[in-house]
């Protein structure tokens, strides 16, 4: 698929659903960071079918009005591919640290190693202790970089979704976490 296509597939579903509600706001930049994703030189082959196979999931949900599906379509197929969101915007100089990530990165990474284990229920409890972490961090940290703040919260929003479901997949919850571990390496 192009990027011709891709952007076809992202107008095409946006005209479908006439006015943009706040979901399919949400779903456009979410499109919009696999878009910058795909621009990218040197993608390999696979990482590329990753991301538009997320493009199309991420549209098919757009004309659904389900943001939470298209922002998890999108995550997964950034981690396929192996790359992370970027904030959308520059409002706050990038070079401004959004804080002391290291808490938040290990309950995550040894949240991952629970995962890998198999064990969800014990995902999905340790996952609670970065929930908590978040809680009490996130104010200072959207004072230090909104733009930051802004992806890291997504990001968080989609683990903790994809690890709360009725029926985690192992590889999905994989991919969310080494996504969110990935983008917290970028964001401190």
């Amino acid at each position: 698929m192009s990027n011709k296509l891709m952007k076809l597939i992202m107008i095409s579903a946006t005209l479908t659903l006439g006015s943009a509600g706040i979901a399919r706001a949400d779903c456009e930049s979410d499109l919009t960071l696999l878009e910058v994703a795909l621009a990218k030189p040197g993608l390999k082959p696979e990482a590329k079918a990753a991301l538009e196979a997320a493009g199309v999931a991420g549209a098919a949900a757009l004309k659904k009005d389900d943001d939470a599906t298209c922002n998890k379509a999108v995550m997964v197929g950034l981690a396929k591919a192996g790359t992370t969101p970027a904030p959308a915007t520059a409002a706050t100089p990038a070079t401004t640290s959004i804080g002391d990530l290291a808490p938040m990165k290990a309950v995550a990474a040894d949240t991952l190693k629970i995962v890998r284990s198999g064990d969800n229920a014990g995902a999905k409890a340790r996952v609670k202790d970065l929930e908590t972490l978040w809680d009490k961090n996130h104010k200072a940290m959207k004072a230090a970089n909104i733009d930051k703040w802004n992806a890291l919260d997504k990001a968080l929003d989609t683990t903790f979704k994809t690890l709360r479901a009725a029926n985690p997949k192992t590889a999905d919850s994989t991919a969310i976490l080494q996504t969110l571990i990935a983008l917290m390496d970028k964001t401190t």
